[in-house]
């Protein structure tokens, strides 16, 4: 007993409330040594229903747990000690007795009790689990129980109805562990049942009977509906479903076009089919069972593939076929009968059967069943397949079909085998290059994407089966080969794969000629990496069919060069990693050529074309890889020392990117120094946010890992870090001023700097918040003269006009100095977001291998947070955002403990502003706060998931009070702030679940907010409006408004956010009770609109009619009430609006 004593006292630290119930296991398994169940069970339904005083319990445990013996019990304490006490008493057998059944009875109060009270999904996790625990305790003890328990846990008892009602609410919970214990939960439930009525027929019980056709009643849009209807046919058969509805089968089909429904759809239907063929099979004994079945299961399937829609189509051949051929191979020769015979049907739908470019047919269906059944291994060979099942003419006329499935089903059937090393035939080699000829420039990502998948499949299985081929030709071996076609002469099958691999990179190169379509060059390049990845350069004397290096000439290469002038991103990241594949040698007789393109890249850095920079980055990175950056940045002799002391060609890479580096910071300087004097040439001439762009991709393609040059390396990092504040101060004035859309410096003369002041001066006073006290005066004019408009003109463009590199005099304008200067803040942020990303950090100055010092992480944090809260353009700050994200998540893994608390300090701070803000403040109350929310956005979603999340609770709590309504408020400027930034908070997916215990009083501050005389408060509560029923209800993925997907019934809604539920029936009844006002009838509750936004996605649960809690019932008079009055003012205003001989006959009818 003192081990006991010492294990309770520990139960008394509330911050172990996870291990009380492990405590409580220990101390029970002491018991069970004393034999002493009985006397606890008492005591122990006493701790938990909190019923006896203190003098019933032992005295040790008064003294050593008085907290525990109190009245007042964290729920979380009483929901581990029912985990302890079903986990470790033993419940089977009847050892437990009376007491034990009265224990488990108030084991599933308590557990009630709690569902009702705990909202965090932890530990509604905790409690899903151990309820499941409970039926499952409930099973074991019901083998050898008393009448009373099993009539106190039958289906029409209130135990039951308590687990009905807790599986109605959480079977479409948004955690899918909770989904999964809740169907726990009903299969044991069903369970319970069928023991406690033991010899009756399980089919004509009235629970069962009822229950069944309360869930057919459910919509199939209910995910819930198809786990329970899982169970209801393990536990009674489908016969009984089947004879209440036989077109259930179909009905399931149906609602298989929506994505997310499919999953529960088909694991359904497995279950289904899988019963029904059991039972089939147990009551005939000859074969005619399968006509049956095939006509339940089989025939509804085909006619979805012939006839349904696009996405139905495609889910069920995923989803549904699999699982059908899995479990009947046998079938498929059913189907290839049936639509076999539907392709050669000479009728009048014979059009419609073969297919047509918005339907595959019957012919689509055949590739997709024959698709299905070779890739999971239901047809032993090509050979037989192409003999037996289905003819060549059929292939083909599938190749060319209109429709771009079925073509895509045929190549699947082509290419996809349950076998790697199965010998490709030639008819499958014709095929596949006829294929490729033709269907290269398909305008559908997704299209595009299958084919190079497809074809990346077929070159495995050469790649695979070339081995064994070339193992069986060297060995000689007498073993039969696995294929007629490799029997004979393993040689020839060989040289086949490589003639047939040739002609492929053949057509794939023809294809990316000069002014080929994106959507061609895209697949040629793909399927070309593909090729270069599965029959990689080997060393040594490993046997390989093919290899890409040995097609690639001097044409075949400069064709990939040109692909770099592609103004599509891909495509030159496509043909970078395709040149960075081959051999060596295949680059190293262009060197001579690739030393001019050194001085071109460098041109393009600067080109006022924003996708040029792009293509220079990947020029010099090419030029870097391939060690051919000119002589003229040659190392100096430490470089060239420390080079040949590691690994040759990461320290050749190394040398080369910093002298690439060193020269670009070295032109950027120069143009920094002349953007400072006038930022309108530099728009015009020289852009500077290519340089910065290069930069960073060189950074990310160079190992920093294992860095030798660090000394150098540390100065480069540090001037390009002065220069990055640079830039961004000759920029920032037009990206943070109040309209950087419209703005312009005209700075093309000598007063180029005072002229960009005095622009900024002029702006300044519009530049603030204080639209919420003053309203801005526009001065009118008397008449409009044309005159001077023209003359107007004319001084703006001259004052615009400057001259370009070669002398030229251009014109700029603002969307050219806008460009230049969003553009050159975005490269800043992201390259300081890579650099505190990848260059390794130097906590103490004695560090030998870091790049970054404490100080200029700093630095960088208080850059982020300047133009984060300051900048205006969203292009800038969104950017900003994807920067300041990189700097806090290393913060957060940083062991430099200073550095670990700056997101909290530079939290507190910018609520702290966003508190104290007025209309003077720098922050932009405009724009949707602009960059504030952003910035708190990156500082919260770095926080470690697996922590409390203070960060989160505490700026939860201060936002949620900043945005509700108060009496008198100084300002509504931080009202607004606090409305706009949980908005954004409500939208980031990364804070997941944590976000959720927010939505209630989000939702209220939304709704009051929405009544405030303040515009920009009602416009920024009805954004965070959206966003909450977006968070609450899913996204919406049809146009349908009220789609069934995004709905739940009132009781979930309620269980989920409990206090919405008297708050919107005191805001329905206030509203309800201003129809008899003498107001207008849009002004009489302006929150109205938002509270039937919410009501009429809600619909009633089933136990509706059995409970009264959290019921929609409440809400119907008030509705009504408000409803009638407004359909009344409504015909009042038709009535006024009408001629008078309209208003005597509606009087005459009335």
């Amino acid at each position: 007993m003192p081990v006991v004593v010492s294990l309770l006292v520990f139960l008394e630290c509330s911050r172990r409330k996870r291990f009380l119930g492990l405590y409580l296991n220990y101390l029970l398994e002491s018991c069970k040594g004393f034999h002493i169940f009985h006397c606890y069970c008492f005591q122990i339904s006493s701790l938990l229903l909190r019923s006896g005083d203190c003098s019933g319990f032992p005295d040790w445990l008064v003294s050593s747990c008085p907290r525990l013996c109190c009245a007042h019990v964290p729920g979380s304490a009483l929901l581990f000690l029912c985990q302890g006490t079903l986990a470790m008493l033993d419940w089977q057998d009847g050892v437990m007795g009376l007491s034990g059944e009265a224990l488990l009875l108030d084991t599933a109060q308590v557990l009630f009790t709690l569902s009702s009270q705990i909202k965090e999904s932890t530990l509604g996790m905790f409690l899903a689990r151990i309820l499941a625990s409970w039926t499952n305790s409930a099973l074991h003890i019901l083998g050898s129980s008393s009448l009373s328990l099993k009539h106190s846990l039958s289906g029409n008892s209130r135990i039951a109805g308590r687990l009905l009602e807790y599986v109605y609410t959480h079977w479409e919970h948004p955690l899918d562990a909770l989904r999964h214990q809740t169907k726990i939960i009903f299969r044991n439930l069903l369970q319970i049942h069928r023991l406690t009525i033991e010899g009756d027929d399980v089919i004509t019980d009235p629970f069962f009977l009822d229950l069944t056709k309360s869930v057919l009643r459910l919509e199939w849009h209910i995910k819930g509906k198809y786990a329970c209807l899982g169970c209801l046919v393990e536990c009674i058969g489908i016969e009984h479903i089947l004879t209440v509805d036989k077109t259930i089968p179909s009905q399931i089909l149906e609602v298989m076009g929506d994505q997310s429904l499919v999953p529960y759809a088909s694991d359904l239907l497995e279950t289904m089919f899988k019963n029904h063929k059991i039972h089939l099979k147990s009551k005939t004994i000859s074969d005619t069972w399968i006509e049956q079945w095939h006509e339940t299961w089989v025939s509804p399937l085909l006619c979805v593939l012939c006839e349904g829609n696009l996405d139905q189509k495609s889910y069920v051949i995923d989803y549904y076929l699999p699982k059908l051929l899995n479990d009947s191979p046998e079938s498929l020769r059913y189907m290839v009968k049936i639509l076999q015979t539907s392709i050669d049907a000479k009728t009048e739908q014979c059009f419609l059967c073969l297919g047509s470019y918005n339907s595959r047919g019957a012919l689509g269906a055949l590739m997709a069943c024959l698709r299905t059944a070779r890739a999971h291994g239901h047809l032993q060979s090509a050979t037989d397949t192409w003999e037996t099942i289905v003819s060549s003419a059929r292939i083909k006329q599938g190749l060319i079909h209109q429709h771009c499935q079925v073509r895509i089903d045929t190549l699947g059937l082509l290419c996809e085998s349950n076998r790697s090393t199965e010998i490709v035939s030639v008819e499958e080699m014709q095929w596949v290059q006829f294929f490729v000829t033709y269907n290269l420039n398909s305008q559908s990502p997704g299209v595009r994407q299958q084919i190079c998948s497809l074809l990346k499949k077929l070159f495995c299985r050469i790649q695979e089966s070339s081995q064994v081929l070339y193992k069986l030709e060297k060995s000689k071996s007498k073993l039969e080969p696995e294929n007629e076609l490799a029997k004979d002469q393993p040689s020839a099958s060989l040289q086949q794969y490589k003639n047939f691999m040739s002609s492929i990179c053949s057509i794939l190169f023809e294809a990316l000629c000069p002014g080929s379509s994106y959507s061609t060059r895209f697949s040629a390049l793909t399927i070309l990496g593909s090729i270069a990845d599965v029959f990689p350069v080997l060393e040594g004397n490993t046997y390989t069919v093919y290899q890409l290096s040995h097609d690639i000439d001097a044409g075949r290469f400069q064709i990939l060069m040109e692909c770099f002038t592609s103004t599509f991103e891909e495509v030159k990241m496509l043909a970078f990693d395709l040149l960075m594949k081959l051999s060596a040698t295949v680059v190293q007789f262009q060197v001579l050529g690739l030393v001019l393109v050194f001085q071109a890249a460098l041109e393009l850095s600067t080109s006022t074309r924003p996708y040029d920079c792009v293509t220079a980055s990947y020029l010099l990175n090419f030029l870097i890889w391939q060690d051919a950056v000119p002589p003229c940045l040659s190392a100096s002799p430490a470089q060239q020392v420390t080079c040949g002391n590691g690994d040759k060609s990461a320290a050749v890479v190394e040398r080369n990117t910093l002298m690439v580096i060193k020269c670009l910071i070295e032109n950027l300087e120069d143009e920094i120094s002349q953007a400072e004097n006038s930022l309108l040439q530099a728009a015009a001439s020289f852009p500077m946010y290519g340089r910065v762009h290069c930069v960073t991709e060189a950074f990310r393609k160079l190992p920093l890992n294992h860095l030798q040059l660090v000394s150098e390396w540390r100065a480069v990092v540090e001037k390009l870090l002065l220069l990055s504040y640079r830039l961004s101060a000759v920029v920032s004035p037009v990206i943070q001023s109040s309209s950087p859309e419209g703005l312009i410096p005209m700075d093309t003369d000598s007063e180029s700097a005072s002229r960009l002041q005095v622009i900024l001066s002029e702006i300044q006073p519009r530049d603030t918040n204080d639209y919420f006290n003053q309203a801005k005066t526009v001065k009118g004019c008397d008449g409009f003269d044309l005159e001077d408009l023209s003359a107007s003109v004319s001084s703006i463009e001259t004052s615009a006009e400057t001259k370009s590199k070669g002398g030229k005099t251009c014109d700029v304008t603002a969307q050219m100095v806008l460009v230049c200067c969003w553009r050159s803040m975005k490269e800043v942020a992201l390259l300081l977001g890579t650099v505190c990303q990848l260059l390794p950090m130097r906590s103490v100055p004695e560090c030998s291998d870091g790049l970054l010092t404490v100080g200029q992480v700093k630095e960088i944090g208080d850059y982020f947070k300047q133009h984060l809260l300051q900048s205006r353009h969203r292009g800038a700050f969104e950017l900003a955002y994807t920067g300041f994200v990189k700097l806090t998540e290393i913060l957060n893994r940083c062991p430099d403990v200073s550095l670990q608390t700056l997101p909290e300090q530079w939290l507190r701070s910018v609520l702290e502003e966003v508190k104290c803000s007025d209309p003077s403040s720098k922050l932009c109350a405009t724009r949707r706060s602009a960059g504030i929310p952003f910035y708190i956005q990156a500082l919260l979603a770095s926080e470690p998931k697996k922590g409390k999340m203070d960060l989160l609770k505490f700026t939860m709590k201060e936002l949620l009070a900043l945005a509700a309504p108060s009496d008198d408020p100084p300002s509504a400027v931080p009202q607004v702030h606090a409305l706009n930034i949980l908005r954004a908070l409500f939208r980031d997916t990364r804070l997941g679940e944590n976000i959720i215990p927010y939505v209630a009083d989000g939702a209220k501050a939304a709704i009051l907010g929405f009544t405030s005389p303040v515009w920009a408060v009602r416009n920024s509560s009805t954004l965070l409006f959206s966003s909450l029923i977006t968070r609450t209800f899913g996204v919406k993925r049809g146009k349908d408004e009220l789609s069934k997907t995004n709905r739940m019934t009132g009781r979930e809604f309620f269980s989920r956010f409990p206090e919405l539920y008297p708050f919107l029936l005191r805001q329905l009844e206030a509203a309800a009770s201003t129809v008899d006002s003498e107001m207008e009838g849009p002004d009489r509750h302006p929150s109205m609109f938002l509270l039937l936004l919410i009501l009429e996605r809600l619909y009633p649960s089933p136990m509706d009619g059995t409970s009264s809690a959290l019921s929609l019932a409440p809400f119907v008079p008030f509705i009504i009430r408000y409803g009638l009055r407004a359909h009344q003012d409504i015909c009042l205003c038709t009535l006024e609006e009408s001629e008078p001989s309209e208003v005597a006959v509606l009087g005459s009818a009335t």
